[in-house]
């Protein structure tokens, strides 16, 4: 009998132990960022490719677009080009978005730069209007040099050819420093090896946004109501509403998230009922393709 106490004993101790772990062990926050303003409205505007809804995505037409409506944030993906540029693509190839084809790892610069930009985008009456209008695909570089003072939300793109991986980051780093745009950039990938290494060679110096394996941690820990045992490994989490057949956009995930120091932003929003819903979560950005749609919902909402 004593023998069976003794055991049961251990056990009550062990589930004791864990219960503490799971639920309330102090959780961990990120340190603080410059990239967060004491002045910032409740919900950041991100403009999500610069606002692809409302000019060819990922041009200075639609980020002067984005800029002029008063949005908070560009978010824009970068490819490498074959002589080593960093470009503001969000395709491996040009092919979807301009006049031309191939990779982005296999043309130059001045051959990614000699092609239309706005060769495929149309308005809302399916008309080309940007065609031959003098867009075309950007560099990082230009990027920070017009647009010195705001927020780019950048996303380094695993699609890149894996063995230059390594070149991407130090380049953006490069880019980063030159600039002095060290409190205006948060930096993320779907990959977890590619945050990891950017953190290790920019030494912690940048805001982190969750990769595809950080976010399915976090997530699923918190719909397993296991919260304790999520990891603060990132400074922001990029979330779409729902994942696997989950609801991510729970008190819980948004509340834990925020007792750890993490932003959480939700992709890609373009309907007016769902920005509703998450202003009213109070989640800390939304990405769009239309940011005047949910510049127009905050305005309403605040009244």
């Amino acid at each position: 009998m004593k023998q069976v106490l003794k055991i049961l004993g251990v056990l009550v101790a062990i589930v004791a132990v864990a219960w503490l772990v799971i639920f309330l062990w102090p959780v961990k926050a990120r340190p603080e960022r410059a990239f967060y303003r004491a002045d910032d409205p409740e919900v950041l505007v991100i403009a999500h490719r610069g606002g692809r809804g409302l000019a060819p995505e990922g041009t200075l037409t639609a980020f002067d677009q984005a800029v002029s409506l008063g949005v908070d944030v560009l978010e824009f993906d970068t490819h490498l080009t074959k002589d080593g540029h960093l470009v503001v693509i969000h395709d491996d190839t040009v092919d979807r978005t301009t006049n031309g084809t191939g990779k982005v790892n296999e043309l130059t610069l001045e051959e990614v730069q000699n092609l239309d930009a706005g060769y495929s985008f149309t308005d809302e009456e399916d008309e080309y209007v940007f065609r031959d209008q003098g867009v075309y695909i950007p560099t990082v570089e230009e990027v920070f040099q017009k647009y010195p003072n705001m927020r780019h939300l950048i996303e380094l793109k695993d699609t890149n050819a894996p063995e230059r991986y390594e070149e991407m980051i130090q380049e953006l780093w490069r880019l980063i420093q030159k600039y002095q745009m060290e409190d205006n950039v948060m930096v993320g990938s779907f990959t977890h090896e590619i945050n990891e290494r950017f953190e290790e060679v920019s030494k912690g110096n940048i805001p982190i946004g969750a990769g595809e394996e950080a976010v399915r941690d976090f997530a699923t820990k918190h719909v397993a109501r296991l919260n304790g045992l999520a990891a603060s490994k990132v400074d922001s989490l990029q979330l779409p509403t729902e994942g696997d057949g989950f609801d991510l956009t729970t008190q819980n995930i948004i509340r834990s998230a925020k007792a750890r120091n993490i932003s959480v932003y939700y992709w890609t929003i373009n309907d007016k009922e769902t920005m509703r819903e998450l202003i009213d979560k109070n989640v800390d950005g939304i990405m769009t393709d239309y940011p005047d749609l949910l510049i127009e919902v905050l305005e309403e909402v605040n009244k």
